[in-house]
């Protein structure tokens, strides 16, 4: 099948450089599953683990994910990252069945805090009633967490207004009214609907953005966004 790269993303480069392995391929690598603890963190509790073996699970597949040349052997699962993810999991839980998992065996990366990042509430294991469910819904999260995260360092001059309006791009509905809010922070009620449009615009592009990055086809793109939306609504 041939795949026609968007210029750089972080998946097309893993593909694109993975005969040579280069260090910028398995960064980009690293920097794609980071984002992804807590999609598999779900997974696995979706496996009926415990909080404890769940976590210690998830560092030990990135341990082995990261340590290990995957680069030369990497295929583009459809074109999306998640299901190259997804798959290379299925694969590693097969082969640690009868063993222990050790998350401090030697892994030769850097080790980061994924699982104290700032992203939100992930209880998707908890609602799913799979673990490919509850991977899915977490990984739904994860985007908007991650475009939140974006939003917020772009609106660090107005931290009170983003606050109060990132709820009505998150879970619109029961959420203040605009003109509650232009009370309380002492605008007029036409700026806060100004400045509510302009967060639902950015937050929409920068939830393709991170979409973009984790795909390989221009079709891709879009198929992810209606999947990605149809969770977010059931």
């Amino acid at each position: 099948m041939a795949y026609h790269p968007f210029p750089q993303t972080r998946w097309t480069m893993v593909l694109s450089a993975k005969a040579s392995a280069d260090s910028s391929s398995l960064e980009a690598l690293q920097g794609l599953a980071m984002a992804y603890w807590h999609p598999i963190h779900a997974y696995l509790r979706g496996r009926v683990l415990g909080p404890d073996d769940a976590k210690d699970a998830t560092q030990g597949f990135f341990a082995y994910l990261l340590a290990r040349d995957f680069l030369g052997n990497i295929e583009p699962e459809g074109g999306r990252f998640r299901n190259f993810l997804l798959v290379a999991l299925r694969r590693w839980l097969k082969d640690e069945r009868k063993r222990v998992i050790n998350v401090k065996r030697d892994a030769e990366i850097e080790w980061l805090p994924w699982h104290d990042q700032e992203m939100g509430n992930h209880s998707s294991h908890l609602a799913a009633t799979t673990p490919e469910e509850a991977f899915d819904r977490s990984w739904a999260e994860s985007l908007v967490s991650q475009a939140m995260l974006a939003l917020k360092e772009r609106w660090q001059n107005r931290p009170a207004l983003f606050e109060a309006l990132r709820l009505m791009v998150e879970s619109p509905g029961n959420v203040e009214k605009y003109a509650a809010i232009a009370v309380r922070l002492e605008m007029s009620e036409g700026a806060v609907g100004k400045a509510a449009h302009d967060l639902r615009k950015q937050f929409a592009g920068q939830i393709r953005a991170v979409v973009r990055d984790t795909v390989a086809r221009d079709e891709d793109v879009e198929e992810e966004l209606r999947y990605l939306i149809g969770l977010m609504r059931t």
